[in-house]
């Protein structure tokens, strides 16, 4: 019984670890950029990083050599990344469906020196945002979502501001990569092609 409590209780707490979105927060302002990581309600800042103490030099200690492995040839490399490319587009797909906005705010403020161009520039702005946001809302999922372009003829300077937020489960991310890597490891553990020749020839000469 309690042994039944314990497997119960940890599946429960993996359901729940599965849950948890993580992803990424990104802010411009002003040429300000932020960049954080997010993991459930934590918020990691990763850039800009905060300055740190220099560290004491450390003595470094001399490692010994190993034997280099032999380069791949430019017609292996080739034959590898076209193995690897399907899977690769495959990914990517996946990870698009899985991908969910939560967040994308962005104020855009067209300005120049010459009126003229400041409302000819206006109108493709516009027109290129119609372009480009129904491509977003077909190929990923948003939660929430607001643009706002305006025209200013008093200045010469345009400005940005934008604040997005992107998410996906720690489920999506394992199940992904569990079909991933059983694409990915067939490739990269099978033998060489000039490996079989040789066997093959040593075979028939047998």
């Amino acid at each position: 019984m309690i042994v039944l409590l314990v497997l119960g209780i940890v599946v429960l707490a993996l359901v729940l670890l599965s849950l948890i979105r993580v992803g990424v927060w990104v802010e411009y302002a002003q040429k300000t950029f932020t960049l954080r990581l997010l993991a459930g309600p934590v918020k990691i800042t990763l850039f800009p990083r905060k300055e740190k103490q220099p560290k004491k030099p450390r003595r470094v200690k001399k490692k010994k050599k190993k034997q280099e492995k032999q380069p791949k040839t430019a017609g292996e490399i080739f034959d590898l990344v076209k193995q690897l490319l399907p899977v690769a587009a495959d990914a990517a797909g996946q990870l698009r469906q899985k991908i969910r906005i939560d967040q994308f705010d962005l104020d855009l403020t067209v300005a120049s020196a010459d009126p003229a161009k400041t409302a000819v520039n206006y109108g493709k702005l516009n027109g290129a945002i119609g372009m480009f946001w129904p491509l977003v809302e077909q190929n990923f999922k948003v939660k929430a979502w607001r643009i706002r372009t305006n025209v200013d003829f008093t200045t010469d300077h345009p400005t940005v501001y934008l604040r997005a937020a992107a998410t996906l489960t720690i489920g999506q991310i394992f199940a992904l990569g569990v079909r991933v890597a059983s694409k990915v490891l067939p490739i990269l553990t099978q033998p060489k092609s000039g490996n079989k020749s040789r066997q093959e020839t040593q075979k028939e000469a047998v």
